[in-house]
C-alpha cells in the first residue's frame, strides 16, 4: 500500500469563498509528524459527477483518500450518494453512530428527528467511526482489495476529532516503519525573505540532512524546518546556527 494520501475536499461553499477550508493543513500537519505525506488536496463543489470523478482519478494515483464534507442531513449532502453510486453499494444505517448521535442530542437535552439520524447513515461494508465532536460518523470504506476511503464530516472540529481518535492511529499501525519527522520553527521580523536566504548563502549555510521552508506573512517570516528523528542531531545544529544567524531578528 502506497503511504501517500490524497484529500477531497467536498463542499460548494469552499469554491464560493464564503467557507475557508483547513483540512489540507490539518490533515497535512497531522501526516507530517507520523512521517506520512499529503500528496494532493482537490477541491471540488456538492455535484454528484463531479465527486465521482474527482475519488475515482485519487484512487489511480494513490491507494489512500480521504473525502471529507456532504455528510449532514440537508439535501446538498449528497457524499454518500455520490460514493455508493461509484462503488456500486448501498446505503445502510449504522448502529453503532446512531446510537452515538441519540446519546449526543440527550446530553444536551435534545430530541432526535429524522433528519438528523440520516447523519448516521454510512456505505454498507464501511466502518463506523464515531465522531466524538459532532453528529455524523466518518466511514473506513474498503472499495477494493488494498485501497482505503476515509469518509470524513467536514464541520474543523469534527474532521479533526475524526483524524485524531481514528484515521492517524489506524495509519500508523498500517505503516509501522514511517519515520514521524521533527519540526523546528523560527520566526524572524522586520527582514525580507531574499534578505534572509542572501545570509544564508553568504555565510555558505547548507543542511543538507533537512527540510528548510520560508513561509512571509504579516511582516514575518517562518522559518520551518523537518527532519526524521534519526537526523535529529543535524536538526537542532541546523536550528542552533539559524538562531545565530539571525538573531536580531527574532521573535521571541
Amino acid at each position: 500500500m502506497k503511504a501517500d494520501i490524497e484529500l477531497v475536499s467536498i463542499g460548494s461553499e469552499l469554491l464560493s469563498g464564503r467557507t475557508l477550508n483547513s483540512h489540507a493543513q490539518t490533515l497535512g500537519a497531522a501526516l507530517t509528524l507520523v512521517g506520512l505525506r499529503l500528496s494532493r488536496d482537490t477541491t471540488i463543489p456538492d455535484e454528484i459527477e463531479i465527486i465521482q470523478s474527482a475519488v475515482r482519478e485519487a484512487f489511480e494515483r494513490t491507494d489512500i483518500v480521504v473525502v471529507s464534507g456532504g455528510l449532514g442531513p440537508t439535501s446538498d449532502d449528497i457524499t454518500r450518494e455520490a460514493l455508493a453510486g461509484l462503488f456500486g453499494c448501498r446505503i445502510v444505517m449504522s448502529t453503532e453512530g446512531l446510537a452515538a448521535l441519540h446519546k449526543r442530542w440527550a446530553e444536551r437535552g435534545r430530541a432526535v428527528n429524522p433528519a438528523a439520524e440520516r447523519q448516521a447513515l454510512i456505505l454498507e461494508g464501511a466502518e463506523t467511526l464515531v465522531n466524538s465532536a459532532g453528529a455524523a460518523p466518518g466511514e473506513r470504506f474498503h472499495p477494493e482489495t488494498g485501497k482505503v476511503l476515509f469518509i470524513v464530516p467536514g464541520p474543523p472540529n469534527e474532521f479533526a476529532a475524526v483524524l485524531a481518535d481514528h484515521i492517524i492511529p489506524w495509519l500508523v499501525q498500517q505503516f509501522p516503519g514511517a519515520i514521524p519527522l521533527e519540526v523546528r520553527i523560527l520566526t524572524t521580523e522586520g527582514i525580507g525573505e531574499s534578505d534572509i536566504v542572501t545570509r544564508l548563502e553568504a555565510a555558505s549555510f547548507q543542511a543538507s540532512e533537512i527540510s528548510i521552508g520560508f513561509y512571509p506573512g504579516g511582516g514575518k517570516v517562518e522559518i520551518r524546518l523537518t527532519a526524521p528523528r534519526e537526523q535529529l542531531s543535524a536538526l537542532e545544529t541546523a536550528e542552533e546556527i539559524l538562531r545565530e544567524m539571525l538573531c536580531d531578528h527574532l521573535r521571541i
